[in-house]
């Protein structure tokens, strides 16, 4: 704007351009405010979700608890009404909250589920969503190991074999390990499954300041007997 030599050539001046880019000015500051409170709506729905989740989900672990408990004491009548509880509040997650590591978490309580009453398809189902739609890495490792186990206790050997290879396990390889070994023993390959315990006991050795998970060790060692 130019140098005026009098206060009402200024103020004429400013309305002037006020006119021409008042409007402008205007739509702009609007669009700031909206973005700012949009961003500031955007956090507070993410955070009641998460919220309102994680609130579901301690539900859901509770539910997951009496199920167990009526199973070992043979409550029946209990338990049908404790595992019809179980499932709804797993879809609700799955179905409400399906953005969120929660609804993941109940895919994998639903495969724990099935797996128990050997509805081993309806597990591999579950197992395949949460693979699938797990956040991290390390939960989306859980999952694909779990969905070999799962595949391996079908019989499909293979396949399970092929799943552990899918992926590279990094803080998990000593348990990817492990499954390989079980794999292997199922397909009575003695000599693969010891180099794969071997490998699961190194890996948890050096996770654990030298000391490997004692269960690694008894497998281990229990093909050496059978060996003799």
């Amino acid at each position: 704007m130019d140098v005026y030599t009098t206060e009402e050539q200024q103020v004429e001046a400013i309305k002037k351009w006020w006119k021409t880019n008042g409007n402008s000015v205007l739509i702009g500051i609007t669009v700031a405010i909206v973005a700012v409170f949009g961003w500031q709506l955007f956090h507070q729905n993410n955070r009641a979700n998460g919220e309102s989740a994680a609130a579901l989900y301690t539900e859901l672990q509770e539910s997951a608890t009496l199920v167990q408990q009526d199973r070992m004491e043979k409550k029946t009548a209990e338990l049908e009404g404790h595992l019809a509880t179980f499932n709804h509040l797993a879809t609700q997650l799955k179905e409400d909250f399906a953005k969120t590591e929660y609804a993941v978490f109940a895919a994998l309580l639903l495969a724990r589920e099935k797996v128990q009453t050997e509805k081993l398809d309806e597990a591999l189902t579950e197992l395949k969503w949460a693979n699938e739609n797990a956040k991290s890495d390390a939960l989306r490792l859980v999952a694909n190991l779990r969905l070999a186990r799962v595949l391996a206790a079908k019989g499909d050997r293979e396949a399970a074999l092929k799943q552990l290879d899918s992926v590279q396990p990094g803080a998990q390889a000593d348990s990817y390990e492990e499954v390989r070994g079980d794999i292997y023993v199922q397909l009575g390959d003695a000599a693969k499954a010891r180099d794969a315990y071997k490998k699961a006991m190194d890996l948890s050795a050096a996770k654990g300041n030298g000391t490997s998970r004692p269960i690694l060790k008894i497998k281990h060692d229990n093909l050496l007997v059978a060996d003799k």
